[in-house]
């Protein structure tokens, strides 16, 4: 167990961009202490505004005091969450270097200190210097991502739409993407499962996504919410998500549309309450800096002594419905409420998980509110929201371990943890049994932020992948069943419509089901499961099968599982990803003979 506490430790240790967000709640008064930073401003609450573009100042203003947050921040994710295309921010390779797909070329190049993508209808026509046959060209303006997947947002300066068409103008998503982990382009069906379900390709042998059709859904549309600093009047506009969902303070009262309008008219904003765009030339900064969460700092970067940071939104026009900004800093409503501004992604997703954990990445906060901690916890109880976590999937951290034994005090010497877990500390945590890992990321499993337990209804009664059967994958349902009731005296029923793919008995190997099931989600959790198990090669014949699934995010999961499971990477000869179906087909036979041999 890299020990229970190590484990619970990290438990939102993997949000540390949940709670990376709750930047100002630790901070903004760098050098004051807990019961400073909580100090009653002496401006006056009739004129105090942190919500408008004037009232914010800038990472490098923050900076000039609070040097060493910034220096952090500087080498933090979320600083790079969207970045200017230049040299020291581009990690995808431009030096010319292409990618066929589906019979068609995207090409990556430099020109003059510039990026750009260029689109041919045929594979041929580049490699003939056909020009005619260059279909369009794109400038990349910013970048998306710095860790395991980049994202590019461009204009179009060649194609075949008329003059002033809106692609020429605005700034749009690429459907190409540079993979940080596998070093290669690959179109964003293969790296977003949520975005692109179903097959690769229709029954006419066209694309069902095809990447060289232009997005033409702008970047301030979409991407833009989450991953840039804006003044939070522009936020307020829009308190609602696209779920209906407060994405601000929900803890506190709701605001009423007259406050939003009077908000709005005020600066004669009007016509931004029914926008779902943001005015770019208002961003504080392209990517996530101190003013994301320590709202706008004018005024206690005039006057540091006496003006303390507040940190919630306060403007005169908000003073009904604000919540108290004393000692806000310390108040877990406020701390999550910051995180939960941009952690709430993906909530209405198809693939979330039946007891509320979420599918795939940035939906942290949505699944810890709905875990067994929600009325406790808070994100900076794990996540040092100026420091940059451990990369998806690194093991335990003892450095979140008071995050258990702060409110599991019982349970803080080894024994007592062996005790409840009945479990060797060397083979199994906190974490393993209370925040598995089924969550998909871009590199690996991450760990679901719902805090939950082994027996609760919802996970085991629904066949979802459970805790125990992640690590006890040769295991059955039954076994599960029968472990839960005799060492933890728990007695979980489960119903019998499971046996069409458990067995009668709920005997077959749980394992072996999920790398079967019809849902796509629960065969790739099950491939990762097993890329981690000592049990993995005995796997490969059947995830090697998994390599000629239609949809192409599902065949990449389980290629990273086979190579995990052998120790190196398949070259393109023996797997193409991205090659025709024929010719994947016979790849995998190959693969097959050879690791059935094994």
């Amino acid at each position: 167990m890299r020990s229970t506490y190590k484990s619970l430790a990290c438990v939102l240790m993997i949000a540390s961009a949940v709670a990376v967000l709750a930047t100002g709640l630790l901070s903004c008064a760098g050098r004051t202490t807990g019961s400073q930073a909580g100090a009653t401003s002496t401006q006056d609450d009739a004129t105090y505004s942190n919500v408008r573009a004037e009232d914010y100042v800038g990472p490098q203003a923050c900076g000039k005091c609070h040097s060493n947050n910034y220096k952090k921040w500087r080498r933090h994710p979320h600083s790079r969450m969207n970045m200017f295309a230049n040299g020291s921010s581009v990690l995808g390779d431009f030096s010319g270097v292409s990618i066929e797909y589906a019979g068609r070329r995207a090409v990556f190049r430099k020109a003059d200190g510039q990026y750009f993508v260029d689109y041919y209808r045929t594979a041929e026509a580049y490699q003939t210097a056909e020009e005619d046959d260059k279909e369009r060209t794109f400038r990349v303006i910013r970048t998306v991502g710095s860790r395991y997947e980049q994202d590019y947002v461009a204009v179009q300066i060649e194609g075949p739409e008329p003059a002033g068409h809106p692609l020429y103008v605005e700034e749009t998503r690429l459907r190409f993407a540079w993979s940080i982990v596998a070093g290669r382009w690959l179109p964003q069906s293969y790296l977003e499962p949520t975005e692109y379900p179903g097959s690769e390709y229709l029954e006419d042998g066209s694309l069902r996504y095809d990447p060289f059709e232009p997005d033409e859904l702008p970047f301030n549309e979409r991407c833009a919410r989450c991953h840039n600093t804006y003044p939070y009047d522009l936020r307020f506009y829009k308190i609602l998500t696209e779920f209906g969902r407060l994405s601000g303070f929900p803890p506190f009262p709701g605001v009423s549309p007259k406050t939003v309008r009077d908000l709005a008219q005020e600066t004669d904003d009007e016509a931004l309450l029914t926008s779902v765009r943001l005015p770019m030339d208002r961003f504080v900064t392209a990517g996530i800096s101190c003013e994301s969460c320590h709202f706008g700092g004018r005024e206690h970067a005039e006057d540091a002594r006496s003006t303390m940071p507040r940190f919630v939104p306060t403007h005169p026009l908000l003073a009904k419905w604000t919540p108290p900004h004393e000692g806000a800093r310390e108040r877990k409503e406020v701390v999550n409420a910051l995180c939960l501004q941009c952690h709430h992604s993906g909530e209405a997703a198809q693939d979330n998980w039946p007891d509320g954990s979420a599918g795939v990445n940035s939906m942290e906060s949505i699944e810890m509110e709905s875990g067994a901690c929600a009325s406790v916890i808070k994100c900076t109880d794990c996540h040092n929201p100026h420091e940059a976590g451990q990369w998806a999937g690194a093991p335990d951290s003892k450095e979140h371990l008071q995050a258990c034994v702060d409110c599991h005090a019982e349970k803080a010497s080894a024994d007592a943890a062996e005790a409840h877990s009945l479990h060797d500390m060397d083979t199994a945590s906190c974490l393993d049994c209370h925040m598995p890992r089924i969550v998909q990321g871009f590199e690996t499993y991450n760990r679901s932020h719902r805090i939950s337990m082994p027996t609760e209804r919802r996970v085991l009664a629904t066949g979802m992948p459970n805790a125990c059967n992640l690590c006890h994958l040769n295991e059955s349902l039954a076994w599960t069943r029968d472990e839960l009731e005799a060492g933890w005296g728990k007695k979980v029923s489960l119903p019998g419509a499971l046996r069409s793919l458990y067995g009668d008995e709920f005997g077959r190997s749980v394992g072996r089901v999920w790398l079967e099931h019809p849902q796509a989600s629960v065969r790739t959790v099950a491939v990762g499961a097993y890329a981690r198990s000592s049990l993995g090669e005995r796997a490969l014949p059947s995830i090697v099968q998994g390599l000629g699934d239609a949809n192409a995010y599902v065949r990449g999961r389980h290629l990273m599982g086979v190579e995990a499971i052998i120790g190196r990477s398949l070259t393109r000869g023996d797997y193409d990803l991205t090659g025709a179906p024929e010719v994947r087909a016979a790849q995998v036979r190959g693969l097959l003979e050879r690791f059935t041999r094994r």
